[in-house]
Formats: structure tokens, sequence, C-alpha cells
């Protein structure tokens, strides 16, 4: 091996070697910032159009992530849930706008609509 060589492959073993995984709090508030500029990354969809969850992002039971929905409307005015679990500041879903009308199958192979917050999902990849 040349001399030129083996520094590089000492160095890169080196950097290797030396670098510690990062602190738990680091990682923590790393992931907490790609998640929410993942939320703030918004698409525009249409009627037809294939959906999935954002990684890490979902809220919901259904649907399953890599599962798709399609859109079956995109609301003008955001609507926001009334339930129970909406009402209450301290709720995930309190003041969540939900913005997409979307179609799935349950588990029972039913087609069904439900109203979601378009910011969580991202167009379908086959």
């Amino acid at each position: 091996m040349h001399g030129d060589q083996h520094s590089r492959n000492f160095a890169a073993i080196r950097v290797a070697t030396t670098e510690q995984a990062e602190p738990s709090e680091v990682r923590f508030r790393n992931k907490l910032t790609e998640l929410s500029e993942r939320l703030d990354d918004v698409h525009a969809f249409a009627k037809g159009r294939f959906v999935q969850w954002k990684p890490g992002l979902r809220n919901r039971k259904l649907p399953e992530y890599g599962e798709p929905a399609i859109v079956r409307e995109v609301l003008a005015t955001p609507m926001f849930d009334q339930c129970d679990e909406a009402k209450c500041a301290g709720g995930p879903l309190f003041g969540e706008p939900l913005t997409l009308v979307l179609a799935i199958f349950d588990p029972d192979g039913d087609f069904l609509e439900f109203r979601y917050d378009g910011r969580r999902f991202e167009p379908f990849e086959e």
C-alpha cells in the first residue's frame, strides 16, 4: 500500500472510531426538527391522486404506513373535528385543520371516507 493511501485509510478509520454517537438529547432535537420541517413541506393534491402518510406523521389508525389512500376531495376551507378528543386543547387532534377527504379500505375491505390533515401526507410513489 502506498504511503498516501495508507494515510487516508488510517485517517478514515480514526474518524470512524473516534466519532461517538450523538447524545440522545441531540438526536431527540434533530428528530423533532426533521418532523417539524416534514409537516411544513406541503404538497398540492387533486381528486383522484393517491397519497400516503409522511414518515413519522401518522396520527390516525388508518391507513397503515405505506398503504395508499385516494383523494376524494380537497377542502377549500379546512374543517375542524368536533369529537371529544379534538375539543381538548391537550389532545393531539385539537385544532388540527382537516383539508383532505380520503378514501381507504377498512380491514373488512369496505370503502370508507375520512377527513385528514393534508400536511401529514405525500404523494404515493409505487
